[in-house]
């Protein structure tokens, strides 16, 4: 998806990159103003050209990208929501009961005291 959204982007870097790359190849056979060296264009005409070429791909495919952009954050928030629901619905409650006065005797309550301890 990531290459989806920066998919546009890349392409303009693409067609420069090539530009550069074949920029000699370019002024030679594809140049449009070739027969007229005093114009010196080098390519650039046929850069245009491509430049051109790349946004009208990019626009036509940016709705698209637009459309699925909103359609995954609208699904990753309702997952969201599911998980959170469901936690908090179905907690088991358990049900103890303890009573604290089970057993009693007056000697154990009578040895056993807690600690003191003195501060200085």
């Amino acid at each position: 998806m990531i290459t989806v959204m920066v998919f546009p982007s890349l392409n303009k870097i693409g067609v420069l990159i090539d530009f550069k790359i074949n920029q000699d190849f370019i002024t030679k056979v594809l140049c449009i103003n070739k027969e007229k060296p005093e114009l010196t264009c080098n390519g650039k005409c046929y850069l245009t050209k491509q430049l051109k070429k790349a946004e009208k791909q990019d626009q036509k495919q940016a709705p698209n990208s637009k459309k699925e952009r909103i359609e995954i954050l609208y699904y990753y928030y309702k997952n969201t929501f599911n998980v959170l629901t469901y936690r908090y619905a179905y907690t088991p409650k358990i049900n103890t009961t303890y009573n604290k006065n089970v057993y009693k005797s007056a000697y154990l309550s009578r040895v056993f005291r807690p600690p003191k301890f003195d501060l200085i």
